[in-house]
């Protein structure tokens, strides 16, 4: 070999580790590009589901009672369309104080409101906030009533009890 031919391959040498080393650069480059561009996707995507978190936790919390709005609902379809569920419903109403009926008679005209305004593509938050509180209201009476009830059984019961000690029962042999 000639020193040309030496001097030659030698730079042909150098350029072709000079190309790969420059090649590899960009290709770090890229990568380091992308590592970078991925790193940022994935710190929005983790600000976006904390986003999610704290909006699911705030409406399990505070939020609109849905599950209960398609509960009364589906109760309220079922009412409709099956007359033993109908007269048994009406039998347990017609039992109740007419305060709790009157509760429940608004309930019932709430959800109609709801499922009027889900129909018509309406929000039903407030026909279904009427609902609940209405049906909060009878609730509320019923336990008063129950509660009433229950002092009632006390004292009869203590007053019997008394009466067993002091020897004052009436009808006891």
């Amino acid at each position: 070999m000639t020193p040309l031919n030496d001097l030659k391959s030698q730079a042909q040498h150098v350029a072709a580790t000079a190309h790969r080393q420059l090649s590899e650069t960009r290709s770090d480059r890229a990568l380091h590009r992308g590592q970078a561009e991925l790193l940022h996707l994935l710190k929005d995507q983790q600000q976006e589901l904390k986003l999610l978190r704290r909006e699911i936790s705030r409406r399990h919390s505070g939020g609109f009672p849905w599950g209960l709005l398609l509960l009364v609902g589906a109760g309220y379809a079922l009412y409709r369309t099956t007359p033993a569920v109908r007269d048994r419903m009406d039998a347990l109403i017609g039992q109740l104080d007419p305060g709790v009926q009157g509760n429940l008679a608004r309930a019932g005209d709430a959800v109609k409101d709801a499922v009027s305004d889900l129909g018509q593509g309406k929000n039903p938050t407030d026909a279904a906030g009427r609902a609940a509180g209405e049906v909060q209201r009878a609730g509320e009476k019923t336990a008063e009533q129950g509660k009433d009830t229950w002092q009632d059984l006390q004292d009869r019961a203590r007053q019997t009890a008394d009466d067993v000690t002091t020897g004052t029962t009436k009808g006891i042999a």
